[in-house]
């Protein structure tokens, strides 16, 4: 998986991924924070099931154990097929997702 996530990424920075490369997929990780911007509504193309997008990462100010504080804050967005997911189980997935960013030591737990 990780050869082929190298030469997939290898060819889409040459410019020589072919377009169906790209499609067909079932779940979207999108980064529009790289453009500057902090949220959006993805839009999932068929056959996908979700799209998660990311913003950008901003210091805004943060009440953390009671205290205001400074902290790198992103938005995240999860777009998801009703038809094939629950809202529950999808809030329950951006949940998870947050908390890992946020504590990125639960990703070594897990495994």
């Amino acid at each position: 998986m990780a050869a082929e996530l190298s030469a997939t990424t290898a060819a889409a920075r040459a410019g020589t991924l072919p377009p169906a490369r790209l499609t067909g997929g079932t779940f979207t990780l999108n980064n529009y924070g790289v453009f500057g911007v902090d949220g959006s509504t993805p839009i999932i193309n068929h056959p996908e099931a979700a799209l998660l997008g990311v913003g950008r990462i901003v210091d805004k100010p943060w009440v953390l154990d009671g205290q205001l504080a400074v902290r790198k804050v992103t938005q995240l967005s999860l777009t998801f097929d009703h038809r094939v997911c629950d809202g529950g189980v999808a809030g329950g997935f951006l949940r998870h997702v947050a908390d890992c960013v946020e504590r990125p030591a639960l990703l070594i737990a897990a495994v």
